[in-house]
Formats: C-alpha cells, sequence, structure tokens
C-alpha cells in the first residue's frame, strides 16, 4: 500500500501536466519576477486566433524563466519564437483553438540580484 500511494500521485500529476497547455520554460525558483501581463483575444466561431507577445527587459537584464498560464483551460498552444532564455527579449507565439479566444498570464523571471 505504500508503495501504491506515491506511483498514484505521480501518474496523476504526469496526467495533470499532459492534458495542461500552459508554457514553463527555465526556473522561477529564488528568480525575480520582472515582468506580469495579461493577454486576452477574443474568439469568434470557426476562425483560430493567433497573437504575438514581445517582451524586451529595458534593463537588458538576462531572462531566467517563462511562464504562459492558459486562464482558460483550452486547447490553445504557445512557442517561443525568438528570444528567451539567456536573452533580454522573448517572443511568444499563442495560437488558440477554432471558435475560442485567448487568455493568458505570461510571467518572466531574471536573477535575484
Amino acid at each position: 500500500m505504500r508503495q501504491v500511494t506515491p506511483l498514484l500521485l505521480l501518474v496523476a500529476l504526469l496526467v495533470h501536466l499532459v492534458s495542461s497547455k500552459d508554457l514553463v520554460v527555465g526556473t522561477r525558483v529564488n528568480n525575480l519576477l520582472i515582468s506580469t501581463e495579461k493577454v486576452v483575444v477574443k474568439g469568434y466561431p470557426l476562425i483560430r486566433r493567433d497573437k504575438d507577445y514581445t517582451y524586451t527587459d529595458p534593463k537588458q537584464r538576462s531572462i531566467k524563466g517563462i511562464i504562459a498560464r492558459d486562464l482558460n483551460r483550452s486547447e490553445a498552444e504557445v512557442t517561443v519564437t525568438d528570444g528567451g532564455l539567456g536573452s533580454s527579449h522573448v517572443t511568444l507565439h499563442l495560437k488558440s483553438p477554432r471558435g475560442e479566444g485567448l487568455n493568458y498570464l505570461i510571467l518572466i523571471f531574471t536573477n535575484n540580484s
């Protein structure tokens, strides 16, 4: 019984992570949050919505973590198209499923120094 419980928790965690379309790159542990932005795009029937989000750090700090959380819990997808970890800028491409909009919370982290 003791071995079954951790296995069940691990399987439940993996199922949750696989079903989620959130983007998590790098780490936020012991890092400083430098940007919080909400991206909202209205959906239209039968149309897939695309949106590019670009962040450039005015202090030229290196990005150590990026989290793009889908607040609608939909099948939308996010990809990094430019910059990212180790760079001072990032461009994210957000793509909604047909007939739905986008509702994302984007968090950018840098070194805590």
